[in-house]
């Protein structure tokens, strides 16, 4: 007995070393991933860039050192797509003529100006308008546009928002420059020039591209504070902004004898990226067809700009190394893919790594739009974003309400691997497992957590927690593991729950739908709908395309968001929608929106 005693104890004890190698084998892979992703070299991987073409060609130097092979059908690992990055001035056309319609040699003078991405190409001319910060806000009883009449003129417009004493108003919803074209199409206006007031310097904003693209119908350039008041006779801009923050009251009014002509020739500049995508068979041929999909997004935000210092209010422009965000997905990924290619799955699998996360989930949305087999074989998707902060054994994993085998799994696996986990049932979120659950596929979605260094350039390496990020990559893999082996595919569940976070949060209102950030031609897409949402009781559908919301024309989420913050709980109105095959048929229903939760 006493030998046997001995015996077992040697077991246990050679079993120990063996799992603390395994550990620190993985600890020690990921370390090395997520420096390279993270470094300087990769220069943050923005979509398209030189380092996210290494970031790609490193995942699949990976792959194929584990040999995880390309879908068998495809000629290498690379999905590739466009996306647009960047928009240049087609000419050096940049001056604006001021003029005086009654006097010409009067004013008869031109300036320098510097158009917006936001603006469509074209002219526009005529008289001037000054309309305070371009806000119409019926929460805030305040309307910037009341009084005063824009048709065919050109709006002088104040970045920022009016000081309004109202702590439960809606007013900086309203303050981006999107929505501030937005209103001044919809009242008429031929163009809009923004100008800078007293929160701002008087200095031009560079030309840059921002998500959403143009705004249809609306030339729009910025134009020097100080320029303009130097060639329009009695403008005092910091007057005007005064009285209004000092009344809180519009103030808005025709600028007489005074007319602006000028003219936009945008071009917008597209690159290639790639998903990229490795296959590894499954042992079970009668499940050769129930594929799992095993997903991290390997793109970050490159030196910043728009996207950057989300918590911080700053827009930093250095390099973003993006370590959690998602250099620790990316390594899980491919630390998943080696020890499943060690003890292979009844079912296959794909490993993905998306690209341009970071501009609206589009390459999880092309992935869904674009299957390399049809996405009937798919039975389950996880998703790892931002796995690398775990702090106190907290572990927050969304999607388990999204089949009836997840959440006992969850619950089990967390009590085993000793983590405090905090659950959501939603499918919907703000990273890629929203493309597939929005096609009714059952999801998880791992996740540690939101911090301080998120989506700033000190999101760096050495603050990886690699053991604990460890133990979720073993916490996944178990996961898989069961759900690849197990005889029954999971079932699928739409889950009914409140809007996901980061969708709305600012708006009183919702249509409980999940819109496609990529463009379409003909108006916004729908990925998907809740039931019980307004949405959903309205009769919209999943690929439905919303034309019209209210009356806003609506062409990308932008013009829905901006048509979104229009309403309040308990307002009715109209969504126009296009559905079938070849999107031509024409519907318009009838929706009541309910309060955020």
């Amino acid at each position: 007995m006493k030998n046997n005693t001995k015996v077992y104890a040697f077991i246990i004890l050679f079993s120990c070393v063996i799992i603390n190698k395994v550990n620190a084998d993985i600890s020690d892979n990921l370390k090395n991933h997520i420096k390279y992703l993270a470094s300087e070299e990769l220069a943050g991987r923005g979509t398209g860039t030189d380092g996210n073409k290494k970031a790609a060609e490193y995942i699949v130097s990976q792959f194929q050192k584990i040999g995880i092979k390309p879908w068998k059908n495809a000629k290498n690992y690379f999905q590739e797509f466009s996306v647009i990055t960047d928009v240049q001035k087609e000419s050096d056309g940049n001056m604006a003529a001021i003029y005086s319609p009654i006097h010409m040699s009067e004013l008869n003078t031109t300036i320098g100006y510097t158009p917006l991405s936001i603006s469509d190409n074209g002219s526009a001319q005529g008289k001037v308008v000054f309309v305070g910060f371009g806000i119409s806000s019926s929460a805030d009883k305040y309307d910037d546009y009341e009084g005063v009449d824009v048709k065919n003129a050109i709006v002088l417009v104040l970045r920022g928002a009016p000081d309004l004493d109202n702590p439960h108003g809606t007013i900086m919803q309203h303050a981006g420059i999107r929505s501030k074209v937005m209103n001044a199409k919809e009242k008429g206006a031929a163009g809009i020039v923004i100008i800078s007031g007293a929160k701002y310097p008087d200095s031009l904003m560079p030309l840059k591209w921002e998500q959403g693209g143009k705004v249809e119908g609306m030339p729009v350039i910025q134009i020097s504070r100080i320029a303009l008041e130097e060639n329009i006779q009695n403008l005092k801009i910091l007057e005007l902004e005064k009285h209004i923050n000092s009344s809180k009251k519009t103030y808005s009014k025709e600028i007489p004898n005074s007319e602006i002509s000028f003219s936009v020739n945008l071009k917008q500049i597209s690159v290639k990226t790639s998903n990229v995508i490795g296959y590894l068979p499954g042992t079970d041929p009668t499940k050769a067809g129930e594929f799992i999909v095993c997903g991290a997004h390997y793109d970050h935000l490159g030196f910043g700009g728009e996207g950057s210092g989300t918590l911080s209010g700053k827009n930093d422009l250095a390099i973003h190394y993006g370590a959690d965000d998602n250099a620790s997905g990316t390594a899980g990924l491919l630390e998943l893919a080696s020890l499943l290619k060690n003890r292979p799955l009844s079912r296959p699998v794909l490993f993905i790594g998306f690209t341009a996360e970071e501009r609206g989930l589009l390459g999880s949305a092309f992935y869904v739009k674009n299957p390399l087999f049809s996405l009937d074989s798919v039975v389950f998707m996880l998703n790892m974003d931002m796995i690398g902060r775990l702090t106190d054994k907290k572990i927050n994993i969304g999607g388990i309400g999204t089949s009836s085998i997840l959440k006992p799994l969850i619950d089990s696996l967390g009590k085993e691997f000793d983590f405090k986990v905090s659950t959501t049932e939603d499918g919907f979120g703000p990273s890629d497992h929203a493309s597939f659950y929005s096609k009714d596929k059952p999801v998880l979605f791992f996740f540690t957590g939101l911090h301080s260094d998120y989506h700033r350039p000190s999101d760096t390496w050495d603050k990886i927690n690699y053991e604990g990020e460890t133990a979720i990559i073993k916490m996944a893999n178990s996961t898989l593991d069961f759900i690849g082996n197990s005889p029954k595919k999971p079932d699928f569940i739409k889950v009914k729950s409140s809007p996901q976070a980061g969708q709305s949060m600012s708006f009183r209102v919702s249509l409980g739908i999940t819109p496609d950030y990529s463009d379409h031609p003909k108006g916004m897409h729908i990925t998907g709908v809740r039931d019980g949402g307004p949405g959903g009781k309205a009769g919209l559908a999943s690929d439905d395309i919303i034309i019209k919301l209210g009356d806003t024309q609506v062409k990308n989420v932008y013009d829905y968001t901006y048509a979104l913050g229009k309403f309040k709980a308990g307002d009715k109105t109209s969504v126009t929608v296009l559905r079938g095959p070849k999107e031509d048929k024409e519907f318009v229903l009838q929706v009541e929106f309910d309060a955020q939760k």
